[in-house]
């Protein structure tokens, strides 16, 4: 019997036999340089997740699928969590989350153009057309605000759509991760088109990221404790500092990729 094909409620029950690992199952997606099957230590910081489960001596496989897939699989139960969110009240009903991961500012990138752009408040952006990603955790106001301008925002599956439609200029503006956003600008396009776009100050908000470990599963506590004990390990042994350094260095920058 392969013990890691086990439901995740059981397994979480299950205490290993003497030189026995535990494995768990965690939800995941495409997120570059943060979470991506095709980044060395599948990313900042699904290495982080990996090695702060490692720490308690549990072994981590990462399922690579929609970000709502994730999300929603890790609601139903069908996995022992879901890598990564941005803290979020919405989250609350279903999940517990982990000790902070990650601490990221999200801020609005564009065409440059020689007209100067400073906004305040979202109102400012009433002449312009906003981009956004399905499913991705932003702020209550820009939601408020897409809701009652939907004439002027475009919604699709990934922050790459959002970036040719920005080349385009079919879009003037688009939030995401500071770092994700100059990733993928520098990692799938051009010099030429990367040259031209820029982004905006201040940031839309800066987000703590958590792992989410759904309510609904009994071992999610445990879970939760474990991967928090685990993280703070990593932290004394000044490794997550490390990792940090690493990513900052381009260390998760897919092979061959220039840094």
């Amino acid at each position: 019997m392969k013990i890691f094909a086990l439901p995740c409620v059981l397994l979480s029950l299950w205490m290993p036999l003497s030189g026995a690992q535990e494995s768990i199952d965690i939800a995941t997606g495409e997120w570059p340089p943060y979470t991506s099957a095709s980044l060395p230590q599948d990313g900042y910081v699904n290495h982080v997740v990996r090695s702060a489960f490692g720490e308690m001596g549990i072994q981590v496989s990462f399922i690579y699928q929609p970000w709502a897939r994730s999300y929603e699989g890790a609601k139903k139960g069908d996995y022992a969590a879901t890598s990564y969110w941005y803290q979020d009240p919405k989250h609350q009903a279903d999940f517990l989350l982990s000790t902070p991961l990650t601490k990221e500012k999200v801020v609005f990138f564009r065409r440059k153009s020689g007209r100067p752009l400073h906004w305040d408040e979202l109102a400012d952006f009433d002449d312009l057309r906003i981009g956004l990603s399905r499913s991705y955790t932003y702020t209550q106001a820009l939601w408020e605000y897409a809701n009652a301008n939907p004439h002027r925002i475009s919604v699709v599956n990934t922050d790459t759509q959002n970036i040719k439609m920005l080349l385009l200029e079919r879009i003037d503006l688009f939030p995401v991760q500071e770092l994700v956003g100059w990733n993928l600008v520098h990692g799938l396009f051009a010099p030429e088109q990367a040259n031209r776009i820029e982004t905006l100050q201040p940031p839309l908000s800066e987000k703590t990221g958590h792992l989410l470990f759904p309510k609904r599963n009994a071992g999610s506590e445990r879970w939760r404790d474990l991967f928090n004990r685990g993280l703070d390990k990593l932290k004394k042994k000044g490794l997550l500092e490390q990792y940090r350094e690493d990513l900052i260095m381009g260390g998760y920058a897919r092979p061959g990729e220039d840094e």
